[in-house]
């Protein structure tokens, strides 16, 4: 299911994305292949956004939960999102 105002960019958007937009749960393989970010900062950000979810012993992202975080906490341009990249 698609949130927002996807619609707004449906230009931009391919299938790679509406692949990933479908789904809730992605595991840290999958996040730091989709935002571009390397190992620690996507386990640390998704602990520290509350949207990691163990099962057994799989580790999943609820990737909802960690857009907001990344949306509301991490803003380009600052020095936190240029350790992110490094």
């Amino acid at each position: 299911m698609m949130h927002g105002k996807v619609w707004l960019f449906s230009h931009l958007i391919d299938d790679e994305d509406l692949a990933f937009l479908q789904r809730e749960f992605i595991s840290y393989q999958q996040a730091m292949e989709y935002y571009g970010l390397r190992y620690k900062p996507v386990v640390r950000m998704s602990h520290v956004s509350g949207s990691v979810y163990k099962i057994g012993k799989k580790v999943l992202i609820r990737r909802s939960i960690f857009e907001e975080y990344l949306r509301n906490h991490v803003k380009r341009g600052t020095e936190e999102w240029e350790e992110l990249f490094q």
